[in-house]
């Protein structure tokens, strides 16, 4: 009752109180804490502790492995990678890091992995622990693990203290390569290559608790090869390129870390702009800040859009292909270099034109021979041509396909709107003519307001609809296709009696006063954009 009465304060300060007679009107009893209060769990709970071990939980590696996964990151690597797997084990605390592009490739990088490390080990992943997330608790890695008798531990929801193990090891990673970028003032899109050359360093100089090793294959490691991440080297041109006697024997690179198979530093070459992989190296570690400027050149700033649109390569540290060069600048500018004998004052033609094909001069002979190349300005040369005739004839068909009008005499009443022919030669990408389109259009500016037309406002999608709709169509997996309505105009009808005089050169010879009235909208009125 006590307890209650002074706002549930703890019984051991109550005890205290009376013992130490600081109040009065206590009652001289002691109060028990063995009976448990609701109201004090309900307003009181708090997470329960975890303690540090003391001891090894495991006898050997690869008894168990944590795994976790971090991201998405807000950068793109250069592979176009947004998430890390991290992947420990237990008894030497060696780090695996797997780059994944999304959730859902975290399967197939683990059972790669598992694979790799049943080969090189006597033994095999015995146990994993992970969370509940939906790329470790599914159909396909619950069939691998019962394949191949790896048992599921899997830790408490919202409780990520009980994998502390690779929730601290992603937290130094993160951290380590926090640090080396900002020191070194590399792009944010090498986030990547900061994480492996951390996890690269961490297991060949993390001390294990309670065993006082590293975790680098039981083995003493040898760390001579570290270098500072980001600084200035120099890589030996060895038979890349055929320089000349007096051109430079070395280029100049930025470290961005090591290669995971085989020995070899990965570095940035900045004159070719690739990644490459090489062991003749100089190194400058003096000044490892990268000027500004560097990473600021004209076509560097576009290198991860560059990367990323080769799919085949992965650029990322884990990436297992034995080629040692990476080019990326296909798509970049350079200098022509001319033939001693070739100067660019002799060459015809444009050179930015690129080079004309077969193929492309071929589809060019095909169209050139049914269209006309000459532009009417009036109906009197359209009629001297037959491919403008055929051009016009084809645009009637299609207001007779669509019915948008219908031939009736003409009387006093009437307001007449003359119609034109307008003439365009449609060209593709090559600046070839394809075709030859002519239109019928009405002189809207005859219309009066209240009788042949009402209402003009029609509704426009804006820019920002069409970035929301892809946005949300990528999202959603929407597939989106693109149409185009042929004579889009002449599928919207009119709600007003207008009249148009015949067109010009097609008039019925049966009935030449007669007009067409209108169904359907036709180019050049005012109200048709609001009725399509």
């Amino acid at each position: 009752m006590w307890h209650r009465r002074l706002a549930h304060i703890h019984t051991n300060h109550l005890n205290k109180l009376k013992s130490k007679d600081l109040v009065s009107g206590l009652p001289n009893i002691r109060f028990q804490d063995s009976r448990l209060c609701d109201a004090c769990v309900k307003g009181k709970q708090i997470r329960t502790s975890f303690k540090t071990k003391d001891v090894v939980s495991t006898n050997k590696a690869l008894d168990v492995l944590h795994m976790n996964l971090f991201g998405p990151s807000r950068t793109a690597s250069l592979a176009g990678n947004f998430y890390a797997l991290v992947i420990v084990d237990d008894f030497s605390r060696y780090t695996w890091t797997l780059f994944l592009a999304s959730k859902n490739n975290a399967y197939k990088a683990f059972k790669k992995l598992a694979k790799v490390l049943h080969n090189e080990n006597e033994n095999s992943v015995k146990q994993i622990r992970i969370d509940h997330g939906g790329e470790f608790q599914n159909a396909k890695f619950d069939r691998f693990c019962e394949k191949h008798g790896i048992m599921h531990n899997y830790y408490a929801p919202r409780t990520p203290q009980q994998n502390g193990v690779v929730e601290r090891k992603n937290r130094s990673l993160e951290e380590l390569a926090r640090t080396m970028l900002n020191e070194s003032n590399l792009p944010k899109y090498l986030w990547a290559n900061a994480i492996y050359t951390a996890s690269y360093v961490l297991n060949r100089t993390l001390i294990r608790p309670i065993l006082k090793k590293t975790p680098y294959k039981g083995r003493k490691p040898n760390i001579s090869h570290f270098r500072v991440f980001g600084c200035k080297c120099f890589i030996l041109n060895n038979g890349k390129d055929n320089p000349g006697k007096f051109d430079p024997k070395s280029d100049e690179g930025i470290h961005i870390g090591y290669a995971i198979n085989g020995h070899a530093y990965r570095v940035y070459n900045k004159r070719l702009l690739t990644v490459e992989e090489s062991m003749h190296m100089v190194f400058d570690e003096s000044d490892c800040i990268v000027p500004k400027s560097v990473m600021d050149e004209p076509g560097v700033d576009d290198l991860r859009t560059i990367l990323q649109k080769n799919q085949s390569i992965d650029f990322d540290a884990t990436d297992s292909s034995a080629v040692k060069e990476y080019v990326v600048n296909a798509g970049l500018p350079k200098k022509w270099k001319n033939p001693r004998d070739l100067t660019l004052d002799n060459m015809i033609g444009k050179i930015e034109k690129g080079v004309s094909t077969r193929n492309s001069l071929n589809n060019f002979c095909k169209t050139m021979a049914f269209v006309s190349q000459v532009e009417p300005k009036n109906l009197e040369e359209a009629l001297q041509d037959s491919n403008w005739i055929e051009a016009m004839q084809e645009e009637l068909n299609q207001f007779e396909y669509n019915e948008v009008w219908s031939l009736v005499p003409r009387t006093h009443e009437m307001n007449i709107i003359g119609t034109k022919w307008v003439y365009m030669n449609k060209m593709d990408e090559h600046g070839a003519i394809t075709k030859n389109k002519a239109r019928l259009v009405a002189k809207g500016y005859n219309q009066k307001e209240g009788i042949d037309f009402g209402e003009t406002y029609a509704l426009v999608a804006r820019l920002e609809v069409v970035k929301l709709l892809l946005a949300f169509s990528s999202i959603k997996g929407f597939r989106l296709f693109q149409i185009d309505v042929n004579s889009a105009f002449l599928n919207g009808y009119i709600n007003e009696e207008v009249f148009v005089s015949q067109p010009p050169g097609f008039e019925d010879y049966k009935n030449p006063k007669h007009v067409y009235k209108l169904k359907k909208a036709l180019y050049g009125l005012k109200q048709t954009s609001r009725q399509w």
